[in-house]
């Protein structure tokens, strides 16, 4: 599991870079319905985050996540990690989604946070679902399931 102390302190550009990503979630349609993030107190390149699931095959699940912003953000994109345990084919059991198929590859000036949290949400409806490959589930016994 990716820890708190996986991410270093932030540079200024970095943090700069951050600060707009969260301050653009607040344009509609940015945040996804049910979904909420707020940056770690202790480091800007962590975010907190929570979904209340309400349709689908995970209809009244609350998953708590976190983001792990890489220190070269935005050239490299953030680890997306499940707090809470999640059977589903692209979770590992230490809770990290495989966001390859959604971000192969990652570009810095195209893809932003509001990218990542839609493509999240698509990842759990049934379309999402049945378009997983077997090379990209890295829980396959959910992906046979």
């Amino acid at each position: 599991m990716l820890s708190t102390d996986d991410a270093s302190p932030a540079s200024g550009l970095v943090s700069e870079t951050l600060a707009m990503e969260y301050a653009s979630l607040r344009h509609p349609h940015h945040l996804p319905l049910g979904i909420y993030v707020l940056p770690d107190e202790a480091s800007l390149l962590i975010w907190q985050g929570v979904w209340f699931l309400h349709q689908g095959f995970y209809a009244n699940s609350v998953l708590k996540f976190k983001l792990v912003f890489p220190p070269n953000y935005p050239d490299a994109p953030p680890a997306l990690q499940f707090i809470t345990q999640v059977f589903h084919p692209l979770v590992r059991e230490d809770g990290l989604i495989n966001m390859e198929g959604g971000f192969s590859p990652w570009r810095p000036r195209e893809h932003h946070v509001h990218h990542v949290l839609h493509w999240l949400k698509a990842a759990f409806k049934k379309e999402g679902l049945a378009a997983v490959s077997e090379t990209q589930a890295w829980n396959k016994e959910a992906y046979r399931l």
